[in-house]
Order: structure tokens, then sequence, then C-alpha cells
């Protein structure tokens, strides 16, 4: 049997086991593209952990994060032929993944948050639909893809909530609207002249993820900011801004919907490093005022030592 004859059950299995469409789909790029290119051909009992090496290089063409991922979905495979029952002559533990040098976790600035929103257009459609939606996004922490399902019914207007599904987790969630979001939204339906239910729409249907980014790249991508403005960046910008007005990461975790205070404590990161400095030195001097400075303990030593050598006289 050949590596290549594999591939089918693989995806099959993933998709058996309840994995997202879009996780199989990333699957099976790679099986198609870094694997198809390196090991595909070669015969299952002869592939050796060696060949991880081929599967890196060949994953190069995936761009930055492709060796890494080339390598699990290798791993990946190689474990599921185990489980098979085919004979595997390695163990898919000891291939090991690559590393990959960690992102700057990108927020914007309350600045640049400024430069962002006044370059869109809102004398159109697709501009105050654009406005509005980075407004709900940067005041909820939603993902892209669960703002878009929103039904105008769904939002509870005086609560300023509505309930949505985690995009990942599936859950059944609720998020929080500022009265600044709320105001967009009422402009952006106020604007509009279709009776469609969805609260973002494009023509005669619900607004794609792709169309709005479509939007994104042809209209601010050029201003005086070098980071890459896209959807999720405010979500980003969300946790950043309540971390460095105090809120308690377990808060912040709630609010983000992260099941897993790791992924939270990543934002951390995003925290503006020219104001580490300024924390260290407020609440260093804060929390330890009243210790004797370097001057009083050398003087108060130096009296000591005086007043020791005086009794010896």
């Amino acid at each position: 049997m050949k590596v290549k004859d594999l591939f089918k059950d693989f995806l099959i299995y993933l998709a058996n086991q309840g994995m997202e469409p879009k996780t199989v789909r990333e699957h099976e790029r790679f099986l198609l593209g870094s694997l198809s290119h390196s090991i595909s051909e070669k015969e299952l009992s002869d592939v050796r952990i060696n060949d991880r090496a081929a599967v890196m290089n060949a994953g190069k063409a995936h761009g930055e994060y492709g060796p890494q991922r080339s390598v699990v979905t290798f791993r990946q495979l190689m474990k599921f032929a185990k489980g098979a029952g085919h004979h595997v002559p390695l163990e898919w533990r000891d291939i090991e993944v690559p590393q990959v040098p960690k992102k700057e976790n990108q927020y914007l600035t309350k600045e640049e948050l400024a430069v962002v929103m006044n370059a869109i257009d809102i004398t159109t459609h697709a501009g105050l639909r654009t406005r509005a939606l980075f407004e709900v996004l940067l005041d909820t922490g939603m993902r892209i893809t669960e703002a878009i399902s929103l039904n105008k019914e769904d939002i509870d207007w005086e609560q300023k909530e509505v309930v949505i599904t985690n995009a990942k987790t599936k859950d059944r969630e609720k998020v929080y609207f500022t009265d600044r979001s709320l105001q967009w939204l009422k402009k952006y339906f106020a604007f509009r002249k279709d009776d469609l239910p969805f609260v973002f729409v494009s023509g005669r249907g619900r607004l794609l993820s792709v169309t709005s980014r479509n939007y994104i790249g042809a209209h601010l991508q050029n201003l005086s900011i070098k980071k890459h403005i896209k959807h999720h960046i405010l979500r980003k910008t969300f946790a950043t801004i309540l971390i460095e007005n105090g809120a308690d990461i377990t808060a912040v975790q709630d609010l983000c919907r992260h099941k897993s205070p790791r992924t939270t404590l990543r934002y951390y990161a995003g925290v503006n490093k020219e104001r580490i400095k300024e924390v260290h030195q407020k609440v260093l001097n804060k929390v330890l005022n009243g210790r004797v400075t370097a001057d009083e303990y050398f003087d108060e030593v130096q009296s000591d030592k005086e007043n020791s050598r005086k009794r010896i006289i």
C-alpha cells in the first residue's frame, strides 16, 4: 500500500469523528499539496522518521506555517494508519512538529482605531455597513462569522445583548453591546431599503465574510498604519482594551468566550510594550514605597560603624 492510498479514508475518518469541515479541508489541502509532493508514492512499509524533512521542505510552498502544518498532517495520517490496522514502521509520536516564530499579537490603539473608522465612507451602503460591523466587532468581541449570522430579532435592545452560537465550540453564549454599537446598527438599519431579517446584508441576502473582506482590502489597507487591517484585529483590540483598563483575566476570558485561560493570556502580549517601563516604575514604586533608600541605608550603616568604633575606643 502506498501512502496516497490512505488519503481518502483518512479524510472520511476525520469527518466521521466530528471534525469541523474547515479543518478537514485544511488536512486535505496538505495531503494533496506537501504530502503528495514528498511521500505519497512511497510504500507505507518504507516510511521512516527521516521523511519528516521531505514533508517540511514541500510544506514551504504553503507559507510560513506550511512546514509545521504539513508535519501535523503527516503525524495524524500515520496515527490513523496504525489505528486502522496497517503496519506502520515508525511511532507517530516520534514525528516532531517544528516550531515557528510566534507572531506579534497585533491590536489597534485608540489613535489607530480613529484612523480606520474615519477612513470608512459612511455615505454608501457598503461603507455604513462596514462601520456598523466594525463597531459591533469591537464592542462585543464577536468573530466575523458570529456577527454576520445575526438576525435582527436576535438582539435584545433593552438589555443590550444577544445570544449567539460560538463559532468554535458551537455553545450558545451571550455577548454584550454598548450604546455606541447599537446606535450604529440603528443608523445602518435606517439607511437600508430592504426588509430582510439579517443584521448585515449584501444584495438580497446575508452578508458573506468574503464580501466584507473584499471591502476592507479595497478601502482600508493603504492607511498610515503598519498593521494588517482585518476583522479579527478588532476582537484582539477588544480583549486588549479590557486588559489595559484593569479587567480581571477571568472576566476577559468569559467576555472573549475562550475555553482555555491560556488563550486569553496570549492577549497580554498585545499590551502596548511602550508602557512596560511606565507600569514597572509606577507599580513597584507604589507597592514598595516606604522602604529605606540606598542613601539612607548607607548612612545608617556608617553611623552604626562609627558608634561601634567609639565604644571600642
